[in-house]
Formats: C-alpha cells, structure tokens, sequence
C-alpha cells in the first residue's frame, strides 16, 4: 500500500489516459481526509468534484481521529523546534504515513523537510514519474 499526495493525485486527475494514471490504477493506493480536501479544492466545477468523488471511492480511504490530530500537532511542534514551516495538510498528510506505515507518494519538497526530523517518513521514489 501506498499513500498518494495532493499534487500526485491532481496529476491523475489531469491526464486519466497517462502513463502515470494507469500506474496509479494498477498499484494498491490510499489516500486521506487532507488529500481529498486538497484536491477537492482545486475543482473547477460541478462536474469534476463529481469525478473526484467517485474516483475517491477507488483507493483505499485512511481515516483520521483524535489521535492523528494529537499527532500532527506534535510533528508541527517539532519541525517548528527544528525551524521547519509546513503547511497543516502536508503535516497530517506526513503524519498518516507514519501512522499507517506506508510510503508516501509526493512531488512536494515540504516532506523531504519533515523526513529530515523523521525518517521514519518513508517517500516512495518513482523512476518513471519525475514530474
């Protein structure tokens, strides 16, 4: 299993046709709350929030509780600690990695920041994505 981010998962929703779509497809993939919000919000309309809910429901959904939020909280403290400035989402996004114990899937700099004071946070490497 592998957990896709927001820009992986915007990626797939552009070009359903590509290369890195039918990867995606044939790969046991999760995503999160923090990534459905992300990419929700890039939605231009009507009908493509109903694409990407219906695609949602393809991937495996990691769902989050009290205890995640206790997390994060302690990552976002730590990186603060370490002069590291994420965003919230990437945060719970690294931290549901962790949790789950699963490679993350990212093109976002931010984590290799948060792996740097965890690496614990293990980044799925892609050799024929380099987008």
């Amino acid at each position: 299993m592998i957990l896709l981010d927001s820009n992986i998962m915007i990626d797939y929703f552009r070009s359903r046709d590509s290369d890195l779509a039918k990867k995606i497809d044939t790969m046991p993939a999760a995503i999160c709350g923090a990534v459905k919000a992300e990419v929700l919000h890039g939605a231009r309309d009507d009908h493509e929030i109903d694409d990407m809910l219906g695609a949602f429901r393809t991937f495996d959904n990691l769902v989050s509780d009290d205890y995640d939020w206790e997390g994060t909280g302690f990552v976002l403290q730590t990186l603060r600690k370490n002069g590291v400035q994420v965003p919230l989402a990437d945060a719970v996004i690294a931290f549901t990695a962790m949790k789950y114990d699963i490679p993350l899937w990212t093109n976002d700099i931010h984590f290799k920041l948060i792996q740097a004071c965890y690496p614990e946070l293990r980044l799925y490497e892609d050799s024929a994505n380099d987008s």
